[in-house]
């Protein structure tokens, strides 16, 4: 609960224009990207910058459910 805790605090200062909050979240995240953008065993610069994209919008859009531990059930 507490690492969904702080990432709710970061994400609502990238909400706020914080650019470090956002970097962070972003790294949070970035493993997945990679991993998502290997296509045949290449990696694809195209569907990486595409991937960055959506995390982006996602960032945006996400709202933390009070109910919800996103660690608890991944």
């Amino acid at each position: 609960m507490v690492i969904n805790k702080k990432l709710k605090e970061i994400h609502t200062k990238s909400l706020k224009g914080d650019k470090e909050a956002l970097k962070e979240i972003t790294d949070i995240f970035r493993w997945q990207l990679y991993k998502n953008s290997y296509i045949n065993g290449h990696f694809d610069e195209d569907c990486f910058q595409e991937l960055n994209i959506k995390l982006l919008e996602g960032i945006k859009r996400f709202k933390f459910d009070k109910e919800y531990d996103i660690f608890k059930h991944a």
